[in-house]
């Protein structure tokens, strides 16, 4: 039977929403108690069969799509009313509102004492204060006194902050893709409709989505050069400001942010002293709201009783040694911790620096690559940061398009995609260490299928922007 291309991407959507249903109902089935403990195996077997159906539903939808946001829509309703998945961050979540809620500073209170709420707790955590800077705190706070605590609708309803989050994204892609030239629908299908971002953003509930969504709205707040250029700084420093408010990460964003309106206030004259003022603008106002949206509960975050995010094995190489030293206690743990933090800190600063040299601003030049900078001083961080999960691939997953971008660059991109958003489902009962040698043999094959199909022999360099159907 031969379909027409509606009816055929309409099939491709019904099957992206099984696939959700099918994701979301195992978790239901397999979590009687709520209680941490590892997945079943039919669990994983299913969720890793939901995750390959919806990462292929994805890609033959393709760019070309025209109802991404409706088909985002249609594929996170599952997700909203199901289990936390692949993560109990929710959990924590829903405890640090509790506290909040009453008034208890959970910088000094374990969240596992956060009456029933701190019982579903993940393990790592149980016995740690929060992590989460003061705005944050509030936000949970809110979704807790809204929900009365409840110890299921509480973490189910923290979903808000990644709804919220998807709709400034979708608001936001659209017109930076205009600002840059970058096909508006390929923006949307890889930094909305992308599976990674809706498991991990809706499923997942966590509040990297929000953070994301202001850090990349402060790219687009820069390309505003009113007031001589300076509204557009100040702007977005109040959105990065708000985005660390959320989660201490979106400094990162600072550099990009910097890099790209350098790049659009260089002028014919360049000079390193002006530079330097379209840093320091942001850069101040970033400081200044972030501090101004802790008044509520300070700076207490920085308390060594925090979550360490050593504590848990994850896809970092780094956490990997750390969790050897620990295994085998070649070092005292909080020595070994201590070490590794400071081994990632300079290793991030090592890089940041090269990646400077090579394609950061300048004052003197228009050699610089601003988003090819952006994208690889958030990969830097990823690989050298003492602590690397799936959902951390959602930072950088908005910002891709907007690259300098080959066919082979493609990709690694995509199957950076295929990697993460099959992993979780591996995860839950396999170590990332053991997980991701898993993941990592069929996504060889599909790299050789991928380097073997049309486009690699055509020499054309489309890249994404081609259908993905045309690749078959």
């Amino acid at each position: 039977m031969v379909y027409s291309g509606a009816v055929r991407n309409w099939l491709w959507v019904t099957i992206g929403l099984s696939a959700v249903l099918l994701v979301a109902g195992a978790a239901y089935l397999d979590a009687p108690g709520l209680l941490e403990g590892p997945a079943s195996w039919w669990r994983v077997g299913v969720s890793f069969t939901g995750h390959a159906m919806l990462l292929l539903a994805w890609w033959q939808l393709g760019p070309r799509w025209h109802r991404p946001l409706a088909t985002a829509a249609l594929w996170s309703l599952p997700m909203l009313v199901a289990l936390p998945l692949h993560s109990r961050d929710a959990y924590a979540y829903a405890a640090t509102g509790w506290q909040v809620a009453r008034r208890i500073n959970p910088y000094e209170n374990a969240l596992g004492e956060a009456g029933q709420a701190g019982l579903l707790v993940g393990t790592h955590w149980h016995t740690t204060t929060s992590v989460y800077p003061s705005l944050q705190l509030d936000l949970f706070g809110l979704v807790s006194r809204l929900t009365d605590g409840d110890v299921l609708a509480t973490p189910m309803a923290m979903r808000a902050q990644s709804v919220l989050a998807l709709v400034i994204l979708s608001w936001v892609l659209p017109r930076l893709a205009r600002r840059f030239g970058v096909d508006e629908q390929l923006a949307l299908w890889a930094g909305v409709l992308n599976p990674v971002i809706l498991v991990q953003w809706i499923g997942g509930a966590h509040n990297d989505a929000l953070m994301v969504a202001l850090g990349v709205a402060a790219f687009l707040a820069v390309t505003d050069l009113g007031w001589r250029g300076w509204r557009g700084l100040v702007v977005a420093g109040l959105l990065l400001g708000t985005a660390m408010g959320i989660k201490q990460s979106a400094a990162l964003y600072g550099l990009g942010v910097v890099a790209v309106a350098w790049s659009l206030r260089r002028g014919r004259g360049p000079s390193w002293w002006r530079l330097a003022l379209v840093a320091a603008v942001p850069g101040a106002v970033t400081v200044l709201t972030f501090l101004a949206t802790s008044f509520t509960w300070g700076l207490g975050w920085r308390n060594p009783t925090a979550g360490n995010p050593i504590g848990a094995t994850s896809n970092s190489p780094l956490s990997w040694v750390a969790s050897f030293f620990r295994y085998h206690e070649v070092f005292p743990e909080g020595v070994s911790d201590r070490g590794i933090n400071l081994v990632s800190t300079l290793l991030i600063g090592a890089a940041v620096i090269w990646l400077w040299v090579r394609w950061g601003p300048k004052g003197r030049t228009t050699a610089d690559r601003p988003w090819l900078f952006t994208l690889a001083v958030l990969v830097a961080f990823m690989v050298f940061a003492p602590a690397l999960q799936p959902w951390y691939l959602t930072w950088l997953l908005p910002l891709y398009v907007f690259c300098p971008r080959t066919v082979v660059a493609d990709r690694v991109w995509l199957i950076m995609v295929a990697a993460f958003a099959l992993l979780p489902a591996l995860q839950d009962t396999l170590p990332p260490y053991v997980a991701m040698p898993i993941v990592a043999v069929p996504l060889w094959w599909v790299w050789r299928w991928m380097e073997m199909g049309p486009a690699a022999d055509s020499g054309e360099d489309q890249g994404l922007i081609r259908r993905p159907g045309a690749l078959r």
